[in-house]
């Protein structure tokens, strides 16, 4: 294999390209350097002694040549130098990891001098991928990353704490937490001693104020949490779970605390069911909080201070459930649940509910801050919300025992909330994860509970469906009858032309009702649900084409009071989604061939037409044990055969109201068809009583019931299906 020709090139530029040059180049040299890979990374790249030895000549040049421009006094090459280290490295593997002590040191330096920001961020970039490459080698992990790793963070400490909040580039400070947030499982001995000052560098970003006068974007917020949350595996002998635990009760100690400043408006019902008491607030003060310890937050004052930090404090805890842990925890189960009712027990005052969840207010406060509190308080019921997704999806089943507290609060709440799309998006989210879990065991009243939440669901699905079209002359100015005053021609225009309208769709929140919308057909029970709610759901999920809601309708029938079933969604499926698979299946299922002792090629099978050939068919059937428990479901449920193989769900097309079969003579498994076929079908069935049960069956399912004093005690169904399309 002959020496790849980009080697030759790249040793070249940066050989004859000044070093001011060289980032204008850096696009064309990566290329380069990805292309590189066989020589970078084995040590007997050529099949020939002289390729070997040329190779071996400019990988040594090229790690020469990034050495010095790295150790050089120019900011630009040094930029270079660390892009195209982070690209070999990334190429090179071993061969290229046992020679890069020279490089981390140079890399280190870089971090300590007055370079630009994006040159320290890209050291820290490739620092962090070269301590994890060696990772999973004992002796470099031994040689390079034992001794350098401290310093490293040492360095990225001081980058911190050396500029002030307001002057440190958030940019800087996410790169440095994603990078710890990487590195700390897997050297969590040499993170031991930095352990506090990782929490004193990530206090500012963790529940950020206006008051701070700080602007932290949120993967900035995002980094840093997740950086606190998964600092407990630092802990010496294995006492990660305690510390976990610990964290966990701070921080809902915390939320109260905040929660006693903020809510001070507000005189609350609640009672405490974990021991927590609350503290005395004095109303005359200014509302602030914060900053009572050297461990504690920075302060904050007024309103939306207070609801900004009670919300980070609540986005901090749900992060603890979204992490795994290095060892068994303890969750205080008790305490959170305690403070969610507690959180959620505060509704917005509304007259228009007839007084229903208006809160008893306190006379001492004044309107301004009531009415931020008013603003603040969807906020704070989302951020609970996705408090409990989190805790939910933590515990998964085991959550099922608090379901009911959690879902009796919501459902309470909904009505007050509703009118924000932030708490709908947050409340469809939590419905359909709790109603995976517990909507099957749910009762007529839960399910009549449920439906402001379902007709919200419908609207925001589909929001044209309950929003009349705007027409241009509803937008125009009424023409004043008064002649005396001034008037426009154009309103004296009387066009209907509809004006189509931009819908500015919350992406968030149709995604999360869309997903919400299947779970009300097959997370609860149907015989529950309104004949309305059900037509309007089925509506929607037609109107919004949505594939998953259509075939929920259809698995879960509906039948009303007066027995009989709801018209199926089946044509409008098949219509839309003529391609799927999983159309095709409710179309036209294919069941396993039975097995049979006698079994015989297709050639060999006679025509099943005598007596004496069905009853032997019957014995066969009677040799399978599924066959025989569900023998007398046949008789219960004539029109639907539940056992796998015996005969398919037999649809009722709206059309004709008549039955589509298909019979295969070699497996005799039948087929629905979305045309209907005129087939003469008999079929033996050995009663299981001691009389002959006769089923009922439509008009269409002509019965010719054989000889009630036979031997066998059989019944001899032949059903006949009309078509018009055969006739035509």
């Amino acid at each position: 294999m002959s020496l790849p020709s980009e080697l030759r090139v790249l040793c070249a530029h940066l050989s004859a390209t000044s070093t001011t040059e060289l980032p204008y180049l850096l696009p064309t040299l990566l290329q380069y350097v990805l292309r590189c890979q066989v020589p970078l990374s084995s040590s007997n790249p050529s099949t020939t002694k002289t390729d070997a030895s040329a190779s071996a000549v400019l990988v040594h040049k090229l790690k020469t040549q990034l050495s010095t421009l790295l150790n050089g006094r120019s900011t630009e090459g040094r930029f270079a130098a660390v892009v195209l280290i982070k690209g070999v490295v990334d190429v090179g593997g071993w061969e290229v990891l046992r020679g890069t002590e020279s490089w981390i040191r140079g890399l280190l330096s870089v971090l300590t001098k007055t370079d630009p920001v994006a040159s320290k961020e890209l050291c820290v970039v490739t620092l962090t991928k070269i301590y994890v490459m060696t990772h999973q080698y004992p002796t470099l992990l031994r040689e390079i990353t034992t001794p350098t790793l401290p310093t490293f963070i040492t360095s990225c400490l001081n980058l911190i704490t050396s500029h002030h909040k307001t002057d440190l580039l958030p940019s800087l400070a996410e790169t440095i937490f994603r990078s710890f947030t990487t590195l700390l499982p897997r050297h969590t001995t040499l993170y031991r001693p930095f352990t506090s000052q990782l929490r004193t560098v990530t206090r500012p970003y963790l529940a950020p104020t206006f008051s701070d006068g700080l602007f932290v974007p949120f993967s900035l917020k995002e980094s840093a949490r997740r950086l606190v949350v998964i600092s407990h595996q630092t802990a010496a002998k294995n006492n990660g779970g305690e510390e976990w635990g610990k964290a966990v009760r701070e921080s809902v100690k915390a939320i109260h605390v905040t929660a006693d400043h903020v809510f001070r408006a507000v005189v609350e019902d609640w009672e405490t069911t974990a021991g927590y008491i609350p503290e005395t607030i004095n109303v005359n003060d200014e509302l602030s909080g914060g900053g009572f310890t050297a461990d504690d937050f920075s302060p904050w004052n007024g309103i939306s201070s207070g609801v900004e930090r009670l919300r980070g404090l609540l986005e901090l805890l749900a992060e603890y459930f979204r992490y795994s842990t290095s060892s068994p925890v303890c969750i205080p189960l008790e305490a959170l649940v305690d403070l969610i009712s507690r959180l959620l027990s505060i509704a917005v005052p509304s007259g228009s509910l007839s007084g229903q969840g208006n809160v008893r207010l306190h006379p001492a406060i004044g309107r301004d801050e009531k009415d931020g509190l008013w603003c603040g308080v969807p906020e704070i019921h989302v951020a609970t919300l996705e408090l409990v997704d989190s805790l939910a999806g933590r515990l998964q089943d085991n959550f099922m025992s608090f379901a009911p507290i959690i879902l009796d609060q919501l459902f309470w709440l909904f009505p007050f909330g509703k009118n924000a799309p932030e708490f709908r998006s947050a409340a469809y989210v939590t419905l359909a994860r709790i109603l995976s879990q517990v909507g099957r065991s749910f009762d007529r009243s839960q399910v009549s509970k449920l439906s402001p939440a379902i007709r919200a669901c419908c609207n925001d699905v589909n929001p044209s469906d309950s929003k009349p079209a705007r027409t241009e002359e509803d937008g125009r100015q009424k023409p004043y009858r008064n002649g005396s005053a001034n008037q426009n021609a154009d309103t004296f225009l009387q066009s209907k032309e509809v004006i189509p309208t931009m819908n500015l769709e919350n992406a968030a929140l149709v995604l999360a009702a869309k997903s919400l919308l299947p779970r009300f057909l097959s997370n609860i029970p149907q015989q529950h649900l309104d004949i309305s709610l059900r037509s309007l759901i089925e509506r929607t999920a037609i109107l919004v084409h949505h594939k998953k809601a259509m075939v929920a309708s259809i698995v879960n029938p509906f039948v009303g009071k007066n027995g009989k079933a709801m018209a199926s969604v089946l044509p409008h499926l098949s219509r839309e989604f003529s391609d799927d698979d999983v159309v095709e299946v409710l179309l036209r299922p294919r069941m396993p061939v039975i097995p049979t002792s006698g079994s015989r090629s297709a050639q060999d099978v006679p025509n099943i037409e005598s007596e004496d050939e069905d009853m032997e068919l019957n014995e066969n059937l009677q040799s399978i044990p599924e066959v025989q428990e569900q023998r007398s479901d046949l008789f219960a449920q004539p029109a639907i055969c539940e056992q796998t193989g015996l005969g398919p769900r037999i649809q009722r097309t709206p059309a004709n109201n008549s039955f589509a079969f298909q019979s295969d003579a070699t497996t005799h498994s039948p087929v629905v068809e979305s045309s209907s076929v005129t087939i003469e079908r008999t079929t033996t069935i050995k009663t299981v009583t001691g009389s002959t049960m006769t089923p009922k069956f439509d008009d269409d399912i002509i019965m010719d019931g054989g000889d009630g004093s036979s031997d066998e005690e059989s019944v001899h169904l032949t059903m006949q299906l009309d078509t018009d399309s055969e006739s035509e």
